[in-house]
């Protein structure tokens, strides 16, 4: 199907399904050719050859020599612009950018240039059918600060301020320098196995036959043991035993660790002196206004957490929901012939669907952000930044007046990544807050442990 044609030059869009078209581009010489004198001429001005001064080469050699490379990039300036026009006048909402065909399919004489046809490719954006209203349902988790939370919270920070020191034996609460090698069936090393040295914190092993095989341990002692009961999730573990976070999801041999050295902490009195290191002189003066204190703290914390983990769930639910079909062929191909480094097919197909997943959110958030005519004005992004300057001070207690924190700011919207990285979050935080607005939210208390495996997955 012909779709509109562009006036100064021949300009045609073929539609092959919902999702991919095909633009054919003709050119006549009155469409580059002055461009392409004006560049010939431009270019003897400064081109030195042996034997001529510069500005002096003949024209007819200056043509012989560079004029099929200028003519070149003469009209692939051409087609860009055209191409950008076209796609703009015609509202296209394209992905990616457009390609020349696969086939390298042109209509050209380059030795004696008169009329051209290129043939490039568009990958279209899906339309997007999506309201924000209360038949959607999403969750807002809730995480409960209950008095044996607090509690644990008090020791954290006795063990925080507390130190450490050498045990001649493991207990169920320390800590392990330990040498692990990856065996196989027969307990033997694997040949070309995993070889590290980490820590292992026994207090956080859940797994109760792990545990016991732990404590007790001497220096020099070895253990047999899963490597999965190691550690509390994959990122951790990965970092344990020296491999990536995939490679721990194929991990099935077992390993043998050695202990290298046993720490044991030593819990901080709880006093003026912890009070004043943890909250400034005088803030806190006993342990209920320490309870008190960290009760606060955790809530303030939670809140925070719980309000990053509904926009992370929300975009999930809102993906896995809309149905949006991809010209996933097209953009392979695009992703592979823009790509900064060399990708293998391989790698293409591992990192296209985080990929495809990401494009489908950000094509659902801007037709949210548009339908609900939500607007990040100059204003707002300095404001914030404004915000996130005298927060980051007050972390470690330095005020900071308005005359510095308005000279911060202006450095820091001086850089344009900083900039469009304010904007995205102001964004995001105001159509979170439209979907909290015009749909349904189940509120859903928790305990800790629960919102922390929910935090985690």
């Amino acid at each position: 199907m012909a779709l509109n044609t562009n006036v100064d030059m021949n300009i045609t869009q073929n539609n092959i399904d919902a999702l991919n078209a095909e633009i054919s581009i003709e050119l006549d010489k009155t469409d580059y050719a002055e461009n392409v004198e004006k560049a010939l001429k431009k270019y003897r001005k400064t081109a030195q050859l042996p034997g001529f001064r510069a500005g002096q080469v003949p024209m007819s050699l200056i043509k012989q020599r560079f004029g099929k490379s200028i003519l070149a990039e003469e009209i692939n300036q051409v087609l860009q612009r055209s191409l950008h026009q076209y796609i703009s006048e015609n509202k296209l909402n394209v992905l990616g950018s457009p390609m020349p065909k696969a086939d390298n399919r042109e209509v050209a004489n380059w030795e004696n240039p008169d009329q051209f046809t290129f043939f490039y490719e568009l990958g279209l954006a899906p339309n997007v059918n999506l309201t924000l209203d209360q038949s959607l349902t999403f969750t807002h988790l809730e995480a409960e600060v209950d008095d044996a939370l607090v509690t644990r919270q008090v020791r954290d920070f006795a063990k925080r301020f507390g130190k450490m020191s050498e045990a001649e034996s493991c207990g169920d609460e320390d800590m392990l320098s330990v040498a692990i090698v990856e065996i196989d069936a027969n307990q033997q090393p694997v040949t070309g196995g995993i070889q590290s040295e980490g820590s292992v914190f026994v207090e956080f092993i859940k797994d109760a036959d792990t545990k016991s095989k732990l404590v007790g341990l001497k220096k020099d002692d070895t253990a047999i043991v899963n490597p999965h009961h190691l550690a509390e999730n994959h990122n951790d573990l990965a970092k344990l035993l020296g491999i990536t976070h995939e490679a721990v999801h194929h991990m099935e041999s077992m390993v043998q660790i050695t202990v290298k050295g046993i720490q044991h902490m030593e819990l901080a009195e709880l006093n003026q002196e912890l009070f004043d290191r943890m909250y400034g002189p005088g803030v806190v003066n006993n342990e209920d206004e320490l309870r008190a204190k960290v009760r606060e703290g955790l809530q303030e914390q939670f809140t925070m957490d719980a309000q990053w983990m509904f926009a992370r769930n929300a975009k999930r639910q809102l993906i896995e929901g809309v149905t949006l079909e991809l010209p996933d062929a097209f953009l392979k191909r695009w992703i592979q012939a823009t790509n900064e480094k060399p990708l293998s097919l391989e790698q293409l197909e591992y990192e296209y669907p985080m990929y495809a997943g990401q494009l489908r959110w950000t094509l659902i958030e801007n037709h949210l952000i548009q339908s609900n005519d939500i607007k990040v004005t100059h204003e707002d992004v300095k404001n914030k930044v404004k915000a996130s300057i005298a927060a980051n001070f007050a972390q470690y207690g330095i005020p900071v007046d308005d005359e510095n924190l308005e000279e911060y700011a202006k450095n820091t919207m001086s850089k344009n990544e900083e900039i469009r990285k304010v904007y995205e979050q102001l964004f995001e935080e105001r159509l979170m807050e439209m979907i909290r607005e015009k749909c349904t939210i189940n509120k859903k208390s928790v305990s800790f442990d629960e919102f922390v495996h929910a935090a985690q997955h």
